[in-house]
């Protein structure tokens, strides 16, 4: 038995003749929280799609609690209890706050359900004042409430967050911040993706930093303050 939820191991991912990734490799325990870092274009977002199969490595493995799941299509992996919060949240237009969350809620694999509707209300107040709103209707910070309270009620072993703040207003990305603190206080395994080490070197448990398609630095966040410049340099636009 591993102690890894995640491995992935040098994977090569092209679109088309364009080669994006070049031997990513990392691991993630179970209950673990990894910062992915990177400036637009070297990487990060390709690689998220790779583990969860939207696009399909070229070679390499990726293993999810100790099997290999190269061969399964994207909703097969999500019913393994991976819970994915896209770039742009992904809201349907035509569903209001309340279905959103209706339509997603169920139990994982197990049979458990730690996450349910009444509690992903509690955490995300804001939500619960909009329940008849399209989620379209809905503001950039209310929008990734929604979408991470949507993966919430999927009750995931590991949480996929793909530019977790970005473009948000102070005030909501620290409620943002705050929901990924009580998440990572039940034991969810998550990748995040951002920008704000700040915040990240006192969050995750690992940091992986990947440029032009390959990973430049990997460690703890000890390790990152040692590295601070070398990764503010990288990550500069």
């Amino acid at each position: 038995m591993t102690d890894n939820i995640l491995e992935v191991k040098g994977i090569h991912t092209l679109y088309g003749e364009s080669h994006i990734l070049h031997g990513i490799s990392f691991a993630i325990k179970k209950g673990q929280t990894v910062s992915i870092m990177g400036r637009n274009g070297m990487g990060k977002s390709t690689t998220l799609k790779s583990i969860l199969g939207i696009v399909k490595p070229r070679s390499g493995a990726v293993l999810y609690k100790g099997k290999e799941i190269d061969a399964l299509p994207t909703w097969k992996r999500m019913r393994n209890d991976i819970a994915y919060v896209p770039e742009g949240r992904g809201m349907f237009h035509n569903l209001t706050v309340k279905e959103h969350l209706q339509m997603a809620a169920r139990k994982n694999s197990r049979g458990e359900a730690h996450w349910t509707y009444a509690k992903v209300l509690e955490v995300f107040p804001r939500l619960k004042e909009r329940l008849t709103n399209k989620g379209i209707q809905l503001s950039g910070g209310e929008q990734q409430m929604l979408a991470i309270g949507r993966a919430l009620l999927t009750n995931p072993d590991l949480l996929i967050l793909d530019e977790a703040t970005e473009g948000l207003a102070p005030l909501i990305r620290k409620e943002i911040w705050d929901v990924i603190r009580k998440i990572k206080e039940t034991g969810v395994s998550t990748i995040i993706v951002d920008k704000n080490i700040k915040v990240l070197q006192t969050l995750c448990d690992q940091h992986i930093l990947i440029v032009k398609g390959k990973v430049q630095f990997y460690g703890d966040s000890q390790a990152l303050e040692e590295n601070r410049a070398f990764i503010e340099t990288n990550l500069a636009v």
